[in-house]
């Protein structure tokens, strides 16, 4: 934020001059000195629901004062961050991005916004500020279900959960699951980080291309997320499919990353031998019955989870094939052909990956075996593998506290020596 000048005296003073007082006396929430900035007819817009309780038409200086007193109590500020101002005449734009919690609710919303000023005789006319104000409608419903965000990126509608504060990890699921698959995970590490889990195109309450997609369309849209919604350099938790866009997303846009949880992944093309199957598997997936569905899913929890796992945890097994059938008939079989049969080998990317990466595989993984999660390991410059016992293709849900615990480990030495 930029200085304060020396006196508020600002007779004279440049339009320019006038806002930078102001956002200083904001920024530390000196309230007399806006009310010595503002001219005695000030007019103070900001559009909005009416339950938004900044929203509203103000005049005067003792109508803000009330505004900028009970901003505070409504408000606790996460982020304010001014990016650039820009000053032609008597107008002053002002570009940046808040983030703030709602008290009423606890809801942490954040926005671009644009603020702008009308300067005349060195005193503030008109204050008139642009944000997304249907968001901040949303973040004061308390009955709302706030978690459930969404963007649409590229035509494609990403639905994510957004829980917790502090540096942020983006997790994406594999193929046939949910962002449900990490809800041990995110509902430990929501404590001391954000979290944004994903549903991936075609999975859950996300939406999907008709037209099909590869998985390098994926992460860079997943970078354009990271960056538009400016969500800092992020760790990325992948599991499987979710992994392999990691990898390319870590490859292509490595100043969006800080580091890497790969699980249960690989960077080759899928095992030729096992793409009959697929197609096989696929047909029912698009135009079987459901109880051939329910079978088909049954046949592949058997093959990717740990046998023990299933006997043990039969309503989380159940759960899943319930989270399996709800899928969109033809976002699951497009989802398929970009994970399985164009995914394509990706192992040359490897070497240049410099992001920290912890590599998780369960010993018991058919779908994604042991040696392609060393392989990444051996290839990458800065990988520890950690091999789980007795853990299938599904670590976060049949290995979820061991999985926690050596993420929460991996985040407390990676981030704290960046």
């Amino acid at each position: 934020m930029m200085s304060s000048p020396n006196t508020l005296d600002l007779t004279g003073l440049s339009a320019w001059k006038v806002v930078e007082a102001y956002l200083a006396a904001f920024a530390e929430g000196r309230v007399n000195d806006i009310l010595s900035l503002l001219d005695e007819n000030v007019v103070w817009h900001i559009d909005g629901d009416p339950g938004v309780s900044t929203a509203g038409i103000l005049q005067g200086p003792d109508q803000v004062r009330r505004w900028l007193q009970n901003f505070p109590r409504n408000f606790r500020a996460r982020e304010f961050s001014v990016s650039e101002i820009i000053a032609h005449h008597d107008s002053v734009l002002v570009l940046g991005r808040f983030r703030h919690t709602v008290l009423s609710t606890g809801n942490t919303v954040g926005s671009d916004m644009i603020i702008h000023f009308k300067i005349s005789g060195s005193k503030i006319m008109r204050y008139q500020i642009f944000e997304d104000s249907a968001l901040l409608a949303r973040a004061f419903d308390a009955h709302g279900e706030w978690p459930l965000q969404q963007v649409r990126i590229n035509g494609i509608l990403y639905r994510y959960l957004d829980v917790g504060e502090g540096p942020t990890l983006l997790f994406a699921h594999g193929l046939f699951a949910s962002h449900e698959i990490f809800t041990a995970q995110f509902q430990a590490l929501s404590k001391s980080y954000r979290c944004i889990v994903l549903d991936m195109p075609g999975h859950g309450l996300s939406e999907y291309n008709p037209a099909g997609w590869k998985l390098d369309d994926l992460s860079h849209d997943l970078a354009l997320m990271i960056q538009e919604l400016s969500l800092g350099k992020v760790t990325f938790i992948g599991q499987s499919q979710g992994g392999m866009i990691a990898i390319r997303l870590a490859a292509n846009y490595p100043q969006h990353v800080s580091g890497l949880v790969l699980i249960g992944t690989s960077a080759r093309a899928e095992f030729s031998e096992r793409l009959q199957n697929w197609h096989r598997q696929r047909e029912i997936l698009l135009t079987g019955s459901e109880q051939a569905r329910d079978d088909l899913f049954r046949k592949i929890q058997g093959y990717v989870c740990d046998e023990a796992w299933l006997q043990n945890n039969q309503a989380a097994a159940g759960r899943e094939r319930r989270i399996m059938l709800a899928h969109n008939r033809q976002g699951l079989a497009l989802a398929l052909d970009a994970a399985v049969f164009e995914r394509g080998d990706i192992s040359t990317l490897l070497p240049d990956i410099t992001a920290p990466t912890l590599i998780i595989c369960g010993d018991q993984d058919r779908a994604t075996p042991v040696g392609l999660s060393q392989e990444i390991a051996d290839l990458m410059p800065d990988a520890d593998l950690l091999i789980l016992a007795g853990a299938g293709h599904h670590p976060p849900t049949e290995a979820a506290q061991s999985v926690t615990d050596a993420i929460t480990e991996f985040l407390g030495i990676h981030l704290l020596l960046k």
